[in-house]
Parts: C-alpha cells; structure tokens; sequence
C-alpha cells in the first residue's frame, strides 16, 4: 500500500511540478515570439548574414497556435529544404517512436489491461494494470501473443522506414544538385599500400579519374596555423578592450568638471603601458610562471612572424610527406560510383577504407597520417575508456534510482528518516522530479567527452565522428538510465526481503521489476512536458541575448557572431536521446503498458517543439544525408530486445514455462530479423545503383531496380567494365602510356596516362587564391512539342549519356521549368530522361492506405519519393578549375592570414593601432564598426573577413 500510495503520489506531484512549468514556458514562447524574432524566427530575417537563400523561410502565420496547423500540414519538400535532410529524418524518429506508442495502445490496451487488472493480487495505483498484479499463469500466454504482434508490427514498420531511407537516399543523390558535387564524384582511398601510393598506380586502377591527389603530412602548418588562430583572437580582445577604455575616458571626461581633460589619438595617451593587457607564456597557465608580455605587442609581431612562417609552408605544402590517403576525382557520379562499388576487387589487400560523398570541409585532416595499426590501436583505447566510463558512471546513476524509491532508503538509513515525516506533496517532489531531473543533468555532461573521444580515436569524418556519438551516448543511456536505475530501482525495493526469505527472490523480483516504470513515467512527463515547453522557449539562447550577451560581448566581432550566428543541433547527440524514450516504451509496453499513454504524449509533443525550432530557429549543421536515422531504427531493436529479455526473465521468475518457450522463439527471430534487415539495407546507404543513375539520365532500356539494386551493388566486379577500360585504352592511344606496372591490383589493369596535376602552382600563393565562382544556376524552360511519352528533359553535361545525342556541350537546360513545387504535379522529371509516370494514384480510402502500407515498394517508388524533394535541388553547382585542383587540400594550405576586427573610435586610437600593427605585418581593421554615445561599441555591417 506504501508502494502505490508513494507511486501516485510521486506520479501527481510530477505531473503538476512539470505542468506548470510547460504552462509558464509556453505562455512565455507565446507572448515573446512576435517581439522577439531573432530568438524565435531568427531564419525569416534578412539581417541574418550566415544564412543561405535556400535556408531562409518565410514568417511564422499570425495567431498563438497557427504555426501547429501551418507546420503540421506542410508538405515533405518543404521540411527537407527547411529543415535539412538530417531535420527531416530526426522529426520522422520522433513521429515514428509516438506512432509505436499509439500502435501499442490500440493493439494491446482492449486486452492486456483486463488481463493485468481482474483476479489478480489486488494491487493498487499504476501496479493494478501492470504485469506483477497476474497470479493466473495461463494468462500469460495473452502477454506472449501479444508482444508477438506488437513486436512484429514494429519489425515490418522499421523494414518499411529502412526501404524508404535508401529510396529518399537514391533519389537525393541522383538529383541535380547532388549530382554535380565534386563530393559525390571524389572517393577517398584510406591506409594505402606502399606501393600504390603513387598517381600512376591509382590511374592504371581508374582510368577514368579526373584528378588524383594525395594527403600530405602538414602537422607543423597544423601547428603554426592554430597558434596565429589563438593570437589573433587574443589580440583582438586586448586590443578592443583598451579602444574601449580609452572611449569611456573620454566620455567621463567631457562630462564632468573638475576630472583632467583627457585627449589625443593614441593609446598611451589614455592607458599606460604598465597597465595594458598582460600575459604569461608558457604551456601550462600556471600563476605566476613564465614571462611576462604586453598582449598587444607580443601577439602583433607573433602574427607577423607566423604569417612569414606559414607563407613559406604553404608555398611548399607539396614537398612535405605523402600520406596514405588518395582522393580520386571522377567526372561524373556514375564513374565515381562505378570505382566505389569495384574497389574490393580492384585493390585487394592494398587499402583499409574507401568513402564517397563527403566534401572537404567534413574531413578530419588531423587524422590522415594514421596508419591502419593506429588506427585501429586508437579506436580501441577510445572504446575502452568509454567503457570505462560507462562502469564508474553507474555509481551516480545507481544513487539516483535509489533515490525513486526513497521509502527503502530512509528504513536502512535512519538518520534520513526525517524525509518519511515530509508532506506527501514534497514527498512526491523528491522521489518523482529529484531523480529525474538529477539523471538529465549527469547524461548531460556525457557528450562532449564522446565526441573528444570520436576524434581522437580516428574518425575520417565529423559525420563518422557524429555516428560514434550516437552509438556511444546511446550505449551509456541505455546503461545509466535504464538498465541501472531499473535494477537499482527495483532491486532496492527487494533487497531486505530476498536476505530474509532467498526462496523468494524469483517472486520479489517479479513483482517489483514492473514497478520500476514508475520512475519512467516522471521521466516522460519530464521530456514531454518542461524539455519540450523549454525547447520552445529558448531559454538559453533568450539569457544569453538579453542580459549575459550584453556583459560578455564587448567587440564587434562577438556582437555580430551573437546575432548572425545560429544555433546548430547535433544529431549524435539529439538522436539517442529519443532513441531512449523509444526504447523504454517498447520495453515496458506489455510489462507495464500505461507506460505507453505516456510515451506518445510526451513524444507528441516533442514533435510540435523540434518541428517548429528546426524549421525556425536553429541553422544547418554540417550534412550527413540523413545517415543518423538508419543508425537509429536500428537501435530501435535494443528496445525490443531488452523487453523480451526482460519477459524471459519474468516467465522464468513466474516459473510459467509455455510462455517462457513461445517468447524464446519470439527472440530468435528477431534477431534473424535484425540481421536479414542489416544484410538488406547497410550495403545500399552508401551505393548509388549504377542502373539509378543511367535511368535518372535517361538512358534507353534503363530502370529503377525493383530490390533498390541490392543485387547489382553486391555482385559489382571488375568484369562489369573491362570492355569499358579497353575502350579507354583505344581512346587514349595516342598518350603516354604509363609503363607495365606490376602491382597487385586487379587482373584486367590497363595501363594509361593520366592529366598532370600541378596542384603545386595552384596553391602557390594561397593568401591570392580566389575562392571561385560557384553558381547555382536554375535550368531554363524547355520547349515541349512532344507528346508526353517522348518529351525529353536534359542536363547538358560534357560526355553524359542522353537519348538521341552524342556529344553535349556544357551549357545547361531546364528539367523542371513548369514545376515550381516539385510534388505539385503527377509526373517527375529525371534529369537527361524524359518524364515518366508514377506509381498508384494517392489512395482516397483507407483501405486502400492499409494495403498500400504493407507494399513499401509501391507506395514508396523512385518515382514518388523524387517528387517529395525540394525544387531546389534542381539546380546544379558548377566549380572552375582552380577550385576542383584544390577541393581536397588540407585547410592549412589555403587558410588566410587573419584579419584583426576592432572598433572605430573618435579619438583616432584605432588608426594608430592599425599603422601598428601593419608595421610588424597584422592586418588590423575597423571598418563597418563605430561607437554609440553611451561609449558601447557596435557593428553597422559585416566582417572584413565574412564569407558566405
């Protein structure tokens, strides 16, 4: 009676305790977003700088709750243009996780609820509908047919996400925009052998590459360019925040009689050199050790001395070691993907990894000189330390889950009895908020410490990087925030009982296992209620703009960063986070199945508060192409493994064996589902289907694999395309041949010359090099005179195959002039290849829906899923040849010399800063900057370093 009356009590004190703060939060968002935009709307302004065209939407309608239904009904086109591809699968997870929840109370509330709540032990509270409250075995078989459906239902619909994904992943890579990347026609070759670490090895392996260039050993540029990074940004602060003070002098001194009249146009004649910034140098900040230096003097002739330094290194990057890493440049995503899909068999033996689709903004150049030992030493070190953690963590955690049940504690431990005499409403407080909220802010300090170890395990990429996050910030929240408050919270409840009677540990545990979701039940209500209503709110973002922003931003450069710079979510971290809630409501679906009203509130509204920030208010991360969601519907399997698991152990502590068999048989095949989707589906997240991309250019005979090219991309061997090297070798006859190489690289290797890359005279001179023009070109209209079945839509690309046309100049023409909306209009046109019908009409019954639901293939078809993009991937990038010689150079080699932003003052002291500064060789400006008439400095346009 203890126990229910505790639960109820911890239940309604949680729920009033997070009700009110999601009224307060989002009465709050409500009154605040129409005065405040650039905290709730900032991606509608225009002022906003960072902000790409294709990234800006358009006001949130007039009216408290418009933007629900405006945001609610938008089509998929405009979540993936506004949201990123990345957004729109991350609200597709969590829409997906509260549709499991509704699936569960449909299907099993009608039954399992009268089965857990009549003739049982005559529990109350939440404990009457719960597994424990069954005496009758032979109703356990309902739990056990019932998990077979539920859980099965929840297989298929992850099987019919995951066809989905590759068909949405195919389609966005075959469209324009993604078709013209130099990212998606690069591959990267990792830990190569010694003996094709050359340009020859690789061109008589790929014959068809463009440009082959090879990582080289810039640790030292690295190193110089970080500290010139760190000098600058100290010298900038030093040097603002002396302009200020000699500002503020002077306006105290024009105010007021009687303080000395202070003037002049140079910094000494406000500020004495003793009492200019100052710093130790030295590695380690240790007080009172090391020289010395005047911040201001020092750094400026560091920066000038370094500039000298790095322009040297830069000018030779090329003469530096050659690293094991190749990135082959084709002219097309077809060759690209060709080479990807054969490289197995072309370089057998003679490399680790090979990537594809990722920009060089997005590689990890720190890690490129790795070997395959180091590696791989690195990675596990990381994942030991991890592990590690995860152990030493479980003490905090375990105190916690104590915590929730608070009644067993203060009876071993007397001198906290005090709390048993508390009134039940702060009783409630402290063991249904006190825990959760105690265990949001220890998963919170997880993050960043996996992502230090993401990078320095070896990761190649910051998307490679993200996943490791994910799997390892989900590994300690399933650890921590489940298994250990579960068992801590159960088990605590148990422990006194099962040393007095040990017979009776099978049956206590039983009992008390259910028990424990009570705690997740305040968990939910925490998530659901005051983390949504706070998402909403933007709680940090608002303190930090209104008053903290205020005190710590005292340059120009912070003030504009402040207001032009977005937040930016991290899927490595967001996802797991629902991956969790997801897990737990599978897990207690049918052990605790109220669990689940619960779960699809509180993920119900987690969606309206992602949906609208993520759309809104946060800007785009880097892109991953979605990749984090096939990541997660398959660790949507640790849930529905945990909760057989844990229906095993419950059959066996009930000593009820039918049913204990029937879900041992349940489990197996699951996990031979688990395997059968991840041979189905792994190898196509990558791989284009090279029959996709001819149908897209609208080759003849060409067509959209019915298996989305599983076959085609697992049987890809060299013999697909030896016919096409021989025809490369009667092309190029008449160039130097590149000598019989005997290297172990494929049988059927033909031998031939290749573009001579002088990336060397490229790059010489960086600082001069001109970023390029890349021009997002909209195709133009084309004339239509056909009838529909031979219209013919092409992009004009040097050597692309087309229908009717042999050789194409470069110029480009419209795909999809009448369609401002793509989806607005029953056919889709393919880019090179006329318009095709598509698929079924949308379904108008809803049987007609529910059998369309159980045929992915259908309701989801290439054809389909292409009108769901955006219009804005119809427009293609184009690069100029210097931008294409050096779109994979470590950033070392092209970065700037750093341009020092300071304020302009009346008195002059900027300008003399400036003379300065150019003496040693800094670059000191401060155009685009002034100060108001409270001596505040302020910036009236842009950087003199700002790119778009």
């Amino acid at each position: 009676m203890a126990d229910s009356s505790s639960s109820t009590s911890a239940f309604v004190s949680s729920l009033i305790f997070n009700g009110c703060i999601a009224a307060i939060f989002t009465l709050a968002f409500l009154t605040l977003r129409p005065k405040d935009r650039r905290v709730y709307e900032p991606r509608t302004l225009d002022d906003v700088k960072t902000l790409k065209d294709e990234e800006r939407t358009e006001s949130v309608p007039s009216g408290y709750f418009r933007w629900v239904s405006y945001l609610l009904s938008r089509p998929h086109s405009f979540l993936i243009q506004h949201a990123s591809l990345d957004g729109y699968f991350y609200l597709r997870y969590i829409a997906l996780g509260a549709g499991f929840s509704l699936l569960g109370i449909i299907l099993l509330y009608p039954i399992i609820l009268p089965v857990n709540a009549t003739n049982g032990r005559n529990f109350k509270g939440f404990e009457l509908l719960a597994f424990s409250n069954v005496t009758n075995k032979n109703r356990f078989f309902a739990h056990v047919f019932l998990s077979w459906i539920f859980y099965g239902a929840i297989v298929f619909t992850v099987y019919r996400e995951l066809y989905y994904y590759i068909m949405v992943r195919h389609a966005l890579q075959t469209s324009p925009m993604y078709d013209s990347l130099v990212s998606s026609r690069t591959l990267v070759i990792t830990e190569l052998h010694s003996e094709i670490m050359n340009e020859e090895a690789i061109l008589s392996t790929f014959p068809r590459a463009d440009r082959i260039a090879f990582a080289h050993d810039e640790t030292e540029l690295q190193k110089l360019v970080g500290e010139r990074t760190k000098s600058a940004q100290k010298l900038e602060a030093a040097l603002n925040k002396c302009i200020n003070k000699c500002v503020k002098l002077k306006l105290k001194a024009d105010k007021k009689v009687g303080v000395p009249e202070v003037d002049g146009d140079k910094l000494e004649d406000y500020i004495p050199e003793k009492k200019r910034p100052k710093r130790r140098l030295g590695k380690w900040k240790i007080p009172f050790l090391g020289e010395k230096v005047d911040v201001i003097e020092y750094d400026a002739n560091k920066i000038g001395e370094l500039n000298e330094d790095i322009h040297d290194l830069q000018a030779h990057w090329d003469d530096t070691k050659i690293l094991p890493v190749c990135f082959v440049q084709f002219p097309s995503q077809l060759e690209a993907q060709r080479a990807y899909q054969t490289i197995k068999n072309r370089l057998k033996g003679m490399y680790s990894r090979a990537i594809i689709g990722f920009a060089s903004e997005d590689i990890s150049w720190g890690n490129m000189e790795l070997t395959k030992p180091m590696r791989k030493s690195k990675r596990t070190g990381a994942n030991a330390f991890l592990t590690a953690m995860i152990i030493f963590w479980a003490i905090p955690v375990a105190l916690v889950g104590c915590i929730s049940n608070i009644s067993f504690l203060t009876s071993k431990i007397h001198w906290l009895q005090f709390i048993d005499k508390c009134p039940k409403p702060l009783l409630g407080l402290i063991t249904g908020i006190l825990p959760a909220v105690a265990l949001g802010i220890l998963m919170s300090l997880v993050p960043p410490i996996i992502m230090l170890a993401g990078r320095k395990s070896g990761c190649m990429t910051v998307q490679e990087t993200d996943l490791y996050c994910q799997s390892w910030y989900f590994a300690f929240q399933v650890v921590q925030v489940f298994l250990v408050t579960t068992c801590t919270s159960s088990a605590s409840a148990t422990v006194d009982a099962i040393i007095e009677d040990p017979s009776s540990a099978m049956t206590l545990l039983a009992n008390n296992l259910p028990k424990a979701s009570n705690f997740y039940i305040s968990y939910f209500l925490l998530q659901g209620l005051s983390v949504s209503s706070g998402t909403l709110l933007q709680l940090v973002t608002l303190i930090l703009s209104k008053f903290i922003g205020k005190i710590l931003d005292s340059t120009p450069r912070k003030k504009w960063n402040r207001y032009c710079t977005l937040a930016k979510p991290s899927m490595g971290v967001a996802y797991p986070i629902m991956e969790l809630l997801v897990a737990i409501a599978l897990c207690y679906s049918v052990i605790a199945p109220l669990i689940l009203v619960f779960s699809f509130v509180g993920l119900s509204l987690m969606y309206l508060a992602y949906i609208y920030t993520l759309n809104y208010v946060q800007g785009f991360t880097f892109d991953s192409k979605g990749r984090n969601y096939p990541h997660a519907l398959f660790q949507v399997f640790c849930g529905l493994y945990l909760s057989q698991v844990c229906l095993i152990g419950l059959f066996i502590m009930a000593k009820t064996w039918g049913p204990l068999v029937l879900e041992i048989v349940a489990l197996v095949a699951t996990a031979g589902a688990h395997i059968w989707l991840k041979r189905r589906f792994i190898p196509l997240i990558d791989s284009v289907p090279l029959s996709a991309i001819r149908y897209v250019y609208g080759e003849n005979q060409a067509s959209y694999p019915s298996d989305q090219g599983l076959h085609e991309v697992k049987n890809a061997i060299d013999e697909v395309e030896e016919g096409d090297i021989k025809r490369d070798q009667v092309d190029n006859d008449d160039e130097n041949d590149a000598g019989s190489l005997e290297y172990r690289l494929h049988d059927n290797a033909v031998g031939t010359s290749g573009k001579e890359l002088d990336r060397k005279e490229t790059l010489a001179g960086n600082n001069d090099l001109e970023k390029g023009d890349r021009e997002m070109e909209d195709f133009e209209s084309a004339e239509m005179d056909k009838p529909n079945e031979d219209r013919l839509f092409v992009v004009e690309r040097e050597g692309a195959p087309t229908v009717g046309s042999e050789s194409l100049s470069s110029k480009k023409t419209d795909v999809f002039a009448d369609n401002k909306q793509i989806g607005s209009t029953k056919r889709i046109p393919f880019s090179g290849g006329p318009i095709r019908e598509w698929g079924p009409e949308k379904p108008k019954s809803w049987r007609e829906r529910v059998m369309l639901y159980f045929q992915p293939s259908k309701y989801y078809s290439f054809e389909e899923v292409r009108s769901r993009l955006p219009t804005v991937l119809e427009t293609t990038v184009e690069y100029v040849d210097s931008e294409l010689d050096c779109a994979y150079t470590d950033p070392s080699v092209v970065d700037k010399d750093p341009i020092i932003w300071v304020c302009e003052d009346p008195m002059g002291v900027s300008k003399q800063q400036i003379e300065l500064a150019q003496e040693v060789g800094a670059d000191v400006r401060d155009e685009n900057t002034a100060y108001d008439e409270k001596g505040r400095s302020q910036y009236t346009g842009d950087p003199p370093d700002f790119e778009i």
